[in-house]
């Protein structure tokens, strides 16, 4: 999956935990979206790896969609990003936005057709039908991105949007388009 695919299923996954008592804050949804991200640092032209200091040389270490493509990572990489979060906010929820945007990021990728292995220690390896980059992805995203736009106006505003669901759904789906719209014509 493309980068501002991740980006969306970190966002909608943490909004999924906002419903089951995860605090909403914007920085909490920011940490869900860099641990979407995170586990693409083994890829030396992922977004994370050109916009993070020193985030080419993991590439030359791991292959892509290889060791930090595992439950294992997430806990090993949550555990560094969320004690230094901790350290300096003493806050435990930035630790658990990451881990969640991780496990999006593992869930994706589990969606396409090369898949990944979920954990270093199984040759379970499970592949969907996605194919990176194009129209499939592509309706993924747009249907990612309404839900995470509806659910984002439920958790804000929820007696109003249970009120107005029709209008809130047209608007999303406005919003869906305008967002990701350049994005989709890049889709093959």
């Amino acid at each position: 999956m493309m980068w501002y695919t991740h980006v969306v299923f970190g966002v909608l996954f943490y909004l999924i935990a906002v419903l089951f008592g995860a605090p909403m804050s914007l920085i909490n949804i920011g940490m869900a979206a860099l641990g979407a991200l995170m586990p693409d640092i083994d890829h030396p032209k992922s977004y994370i790896s050109t916009k993070l200091p020193g985030g080419t040389v993991m590439p030359r270490f791991v292959e892509h969609r290889g060791a930090t493509h595992t439950i294992e990572a997430a806990f090993l990489i949550t555990a560094l990003v969320g004690g230094l979060a901790y350290w300096i906010t003493d806050s435990y929820w930035l630790g658990i936005a990451f881990f969640i945007g991780y496990i999006s990021h593992l869930f994706a990728d589990t969606l396409t057709v090369s898949g990944i292995k979920w954990s270093r220690f199984s040759s379970f390896h499970p592949r969907g039908k996605i194919r990176t980059g194009t129209r499939g992805e592509g309706l993924v995203l747009i249907l990612v991105t309404f839900a995470t736009l509806v659910l984002f106006a439920y958790l804000l505003l929820p007696e109003e949007t249970s009120r107005n669901l029709g209008w809130v759904m047209l608007m999303a789906l406005i919003a869906t388009f305008a967002i990701i719209g350049k994005k989709l014509k890049r889709l093959k």
